[in-house]
């Protein structure tokens, strides 16, 4: 408490030097315990991997969400020029910015969240879901899996939006089986026109405003298993099929891997339950959503599996 009084004091001698008109004394003030608060809640509380929201005045200019890189208190210092006042040496911990988004956008819970007066708070658990999808489109929330499905064609058509729909329900109906039993269609294709009860099917929300999203929400590792599924377009079948695969995921602060052990099953399972044919003509479908609706997700290879003797 005394530094911040000594280094708000120096400031304002500086400022009367100046020509400035006094403002506040030597003493600990309100001000100084305010910024304590602040500072404890920046520099201490704040753990590795949370997410921090900076709001801005009006509504078009871009709210900044970073991710704190460094355990708490783990601080660095920087020495800068401060206006008028000089040189002074600032400590603050190390921040990943995320997501720009104008305030305009965000929802109205949200908004209204940001217009709160105290400087440092967290917000409520109901927009945590909002803050994790700007900041990093496909995650694990509460048992939530949401991935993002991102078209960059600017001209996207009806039969861009059939084939990846028809990929997508295909293995949503996949899913249907599983729980239910029962013989699959002889062909992807059937199984993308096959009804799903709104009841059991994965949660979507298009957004295709060219370029735009789809963006699909499941509880279990079913949505992002998809990412996964997409990725392995690019691998032969009854190497994917024979021999299967391995996910890695990027964990944030103490979040663990479970996660990832359930969306490796969930794509062996799908795979091994499709066969070779079926999984086949599933990478047709997302072969031409790739090249002629422009989609792509953030899932990669790391390594390309050998094919199969």
């Amino acid at each position: 408490m005394k530094a911040i009084a000594s280094d708000r004091w120096d400031r304002e001698l500086k400022s009367r030097a100046r020509g400035n008109d006094p403002k506040g004394s030597k003493s600990v003030n309100r001000t100084d315990r305010t910024r304590l608060g602040f500072l404890k809640a920046l520099l201490g509380e704040a753990q590795k991997g949370d997410l921090v929201i900076v709001p801005v005045e009006g509504y078009t200019k871009d709210v900044l969400i970073g991710e704190m890189l460094d355990e708490p208190w783990d601080t660095k210092s920087i020495v800068a020029q401060d206006g008028e006042d000089g040189e002074f040496t600032y400590i603050g911990r190390r921040v990943k910015w995320r997501a720009t988004q104008p305030k305009r956008f965000f929802s109205g819970d949200m908004i209204k969240a940001l217009h709160t007066q105290t400087a440092v708070f967290q917000i409520g658990r109901s927009l945590h879901e909002e803050v994790y999808r700007l900041a990093y489109r496909n995650f694990v929330y509460r048992n939530n899996f949401v991935a993002e499905f991102h078209t960059g064609k600017a001209r996207f058509t009806s039969e861009d939006s059939a084939v990846l729909s028809a990929w997508l329900n295909g293995f949503d109906y996949l899913q249907s089986r599983f729980r239910e039993g029962g013989v699959l269609p002889s062909t992807f294709y059937q199984m993308g026109l096959s009804e799903v009860p709104d009841g059991e099917a994965a949660d979507l929300t298009i957004n295709v405003n060219s370029p735009g999203a789809y963006v699909l929400k499941s509880p279990g590792g079913f949505a992002l298993a998809l990412m996964g599924m997409f990725a392995l377009s690019a691998c032969d079948s009854k190497t994917v099929v024979d021999n299967g695969v391995t996910v890695e995921l990027k964990t944030v602060g103490a979040g663990s891997n479970a996660a990832g052990t359930i969306i490796e099953e969930c794509i062996n399972d799908m795979a091994v339950a499709l066969g070779e044919a079926r999984l086949d003509q599933a990478r047709d479908l997302c072969a031409r959503a790739e090249k002629d609706a422009k989609v792509t997700t953030a899932a990669s290879l790391k390594t390309v599996p050998k094919k199969s003797k």
